[in-house]
């Protein structure tokens, strides 16, 4: 693989630059400047005035619902942009980690394994990038075509500033719009590039873990050595020697990885269900076609911050599981004793798989996604129930 590993995250550290998110290994003075000022007028005021509308909306469930799955998203959307900002030393540690000799593959098929699941991240990125980007011009920009074409009505596309009157509404429209459109376009580029790392992160583990599954398959000594059976059994050491060192690697990397997402997937998991349920309701209101596209896509993309952690984290567990299996497969029979006890000590730690938490409070599993929608839709019905009553 002739490019590095961390060259997978381009993107998501040429959009946290320009957001105000990333300020590289050694932060600019003038950087930092500009970085809390955009900070404070795109995150903490567009927040602040959010939370601030939540207040003042009507208590309908037509004006409630749309304000509560923008107010939801906004939580796990500023929990992951403050992992970045907070713990941006121990990112620039995860990429550091994979660019190591070690992560590239001991040979041209581990490379193959390692080029495999890059470009399976690169897919996954572009994906949900173009994804994102049509759920935001659905939301913005598809209204205003209306607007100009069709004469429509045109409202704000995030929240309708309830706390102002509705002259100093309509007075600064076109400031109030250009402002939630353009905080929104940051927040949705903030969702891909915070959502798409930890995806990138773990995709690429279980790259790893596939390229110890090859190695200890293939462990073996080459038939055309005719050295002696000493000599013979010295190499196969030296092997799995490399092999227990890239394990130990593969450890510290997951265990450092986990400390970064951990509580931003304890958010992102633990709203998911009021998040879905909120967005599965809004196509029981009645909308424009936008909406209706906005709202599909919304769901979609939604559905995927959390359906991919959870499939990746039971891909990264099952695969790691098959070490044990993948230990006996090598040629360990014929070898000394120290060596057996090497490859015994190997099996005994990989009897206990690789397993991503959310603060260690539940796995991110197909289980845990299963349970999630399993809420949602609990919620849903019963606050379907509850409206239909009401009408």
């Amino acid at each position: 693989m002739s490019t590095k590993q961390s060259d997978s995250f381009t993107q998501n550290r040429f959009f946290w630059t320009i957001f105000g998110l990333w300020p590289g290994k050694i932060p600019n003075k003038y950087y930092k400047y500009f970085s809390f000022t955009y900070l404070m007028i795109i995150f903490v005021a567009y927040e602040a005035l959010l939370t601030l509308n939540l207040f003042y909306t009507p208590l309908r469930i037509d004006s409630l619902i749309r304000e509560i799955i923008f107010f939801f998203t906004e939580i796990a959307t500023g929990t992951k942009a403050c992992m970045v900002i907070f713990k941006r030393e121990k990112i620039s540690v995860l990429f550091d980690m994979l660019d190591c000799e070690e992560f590239k593959g001991s040979d041209a098929t581990g490379r193959e394994i390692v080029r495999k699941y890059h470009q399976y991240y690169k897919s996954y990125l572009k994906t949900f990038t173009i994804l994102c980007n049509f759920t935001y011009f659905a939301q913005v920009l598809f209204p205003v075509f209306g607007y100009w074409i069709f004469g429509n009505n045109l409202e704000l596309p995030i929240c309708k500033y309830y706390f102002l009157s509705d002259e100093t509404r309509n007075q600064y429209f076109t400031l109030i719009y250009i402002y939630e459109s353009y905080g929104m376009y940051n927040h949705m580029m903030y969702n891909v590039n915070n959502d798409s790392l930890i995806a990138g992160y773990m995709a690429l583990a279980i790259g790893q873990v596939k390229v110890l599954q090859h190695d200890l398959e293939n462990l073996k000594v080459d038939k055309s050595d005719d050295g002696s059976e000493k000599m013979r059994d010295l190499k196969q050491q030296q092997k799995l020697r490399k092999i227990l060192h890239h394990y130990g690697l593969l450890i510290e990397y997951v265990n450092q990885f986990q400390n970064v997402i951990g509580g931003a997937m304890f958010v992102q998991f633990g709203i998911g269900s009021a998040i879905i349920c909120a967005s599965m309701l809004t196509l029981l209101l009645p909308a424009t076609v936008e909406s209706y596209m906005f709202t599909v896509a919304y769901f979609m993309a939604l559905n995927l911050e959390v359906f991919t952690p959870a499939w990746l984290g039971t891909q990264l567990t099952y695969e790691s599981h098959d070490l044990m299996t993948a230990a006996y497969s090598g040629e360990w029979l014929p070898r000394s004793e120290r060596y057996k006890r090497s490859l015994k000590l190997f099996v005994e730690r990989a009897k206990q798989p690789i397993i991503i938490t959310g603060l260690e409070l539940f796995p991110l599993s197909l289980p845990t996604y299963i349970s999630i929608m399993k809420t949602a839709y609990s919620c849903f019905a019963l606050i379907r129930i509850f409206h239909n009553r009401q009408e």
